[in-house]
């Protein structure tokens, strides 16, 4: 299966989506705070609070569609500060300056597809017009390039707790019907750790998916010694074991534990990449807002479906907003067969939305959300036009 290559604001829609008339009214943009329950610790920083910006565009026939904007610190190219600039000079461009479709926007009128580096403001004002759009004809955003969506996608369970915890917080995932778990390693001893994987793999038996994050924390011996002690876990693939992705194919040769890409995808910036030479990778880890391209996004999605690897969708702690619009992707690239790695929503005291994007034995819905669904109490407005 081929997705189509962009080439408006990185995005192609199917042809009878292709002449939707789109002309802006006005726009508007809230910046949010929400605090985590507990402090989140990155490779680079702490935050107790994350904060974004939630896009609102409305057409000329009262419309509306929304996007996310939310750059996180030590991963992204860009500071809040300059999304929104960014951000406000297309709006600037594109609001209130006549009609449009979809497939065509010319430069006169602020185009950015030809842009050399994209930045996340193109993310988030592309999955904005995707959401007006979508809205407008009653489809669910990924299928205006997909053509084909899943009313629900299965979410991977994420285990953030110490070692002592893993097996308990396995089993009540599985008692809330989540399928495949998600265990942080790479933070403690890697033979303890291997232990608690073999332990978990016990307890939940053989039909439960079993991934694992190890965020570069190993160089290449830790790491074959760790993958031998757990290949007969049967581990579906573990993200970024080595400090040094070059190795990974030797990794797998010695072990024989697949391996996924994350981090290395946010340091390859040439859309053509070919990932012939890395023997053992199982899943490209896609996070669209890092990625910040819808364009490179696809290309990607195309790359892991010829070549037999997974797509899998995962989040970077964005509000419910920015949830809503990845499950609705997930839903068209990897629909209910792939587990998706959103499990980040119960990281936050509060939301953007009235009701909290919610996971119910263990899958998401893909289910739009209008401006009557926002709780604005943690935002603030900073931009209208």
């Amino acid at each position: 299966m081929e997705f189509h290559t962009p080439n408006f604001a990185g995005i192609t829609l199917l042809p009878q989506f292709q002449d939707i008339p789109l002309e802006l009214k006005s726009a508007r943009i809230f910046k949010y705070s929400l605090p985590f329950k507990n402090s989140l610790v990155l490779k680079h920083t702490t935050l107790t609070v994350r904060e974004g910006l939630i896009l609102v565009l409305t057409d000329v026939n009262g419309k509306t569609g929304m996007g996310e904007i939310s750059p996180l610190p030590g991963f992204s190219r860009e500071t809040l500060e300059t999304a929104l600039l960014n951000t406000t000079m297309l709006l600037d461009k594109m609001v209130g300056s006549g009609e449009f479709t979809a497939h065509y926007y010319s430069k006169k009128k602020g185009g950015w597809q030809d842009s050399v580096a994209p930045a996340i403001a193109h993310f988030g004002v592309e999955t904005a017009i995707l959401s007006l759009l979508s809205n407008s004809k009653n489809v669910g955003g990924g299928e205006l390039i997909f053509g084909k969506s899943s009313d629900r996608v299965p979410i991977n369970g994420l285990i953030r707790g110490s070692l002592s915890d893993w097996v308990p917080e396995a089993e009540r995932m599985i008692r809330d019907g989540y399928k495949t778990l998600k265990i942080k390693v790479g933070r403690i001893n890697s033979t303890l750790e291997a232990r608690g994987i073999q332990d978990i793999r016990k307890f939940a038996g053989p039909e439960i998916k079993l991934r694992l994050d190890a965020n570069r924390s190993w160089d290449l011996a830790t790491a074959i010694e760790f993958g031998k002690a757990v290949e007969p876990s049967n581990i579906e693939y573990i993200e970024e074991p080595l400090q040094e992705p070059v190795d990974l194919p030797r990794f797998f040769d010695a072990c024989g534990v697949p391996f996924a890409f994350d981090e290395t995808l946010h340091q390859i910036m040439d859309p053509t990449i070919s990932f012939e030479s890395y023997t053992g990778l199982r899943a490209l880890v896609l996070k669209p807002t890092l990625i910040a391209c819808t364009a490179r996004l696809i290309s990607l999605v195309n790359q892991a479906i010829e070549k037999g690897v997974l797509p899998v969708l995962s989040s970077s702690y964005e509000s419910d907003v920015g949830l809503t619009t990845l499950a609705q992707l997930a839903g068209s690239i990897s629909g209910e067969n792939i587990a998706a790695g959103l499990d980040t929503r119960s990281a936050f005291t509060a939301g953007t939305t009235k009701s909290p994007t919610a996971i119910h034995d263990g899958w998401m819905s893909t289910r739009s959300i209008t401006t009557q669904d926002l709780d604005l109490s943690h935002c603030e407005l900073l931009y209208q036009s």
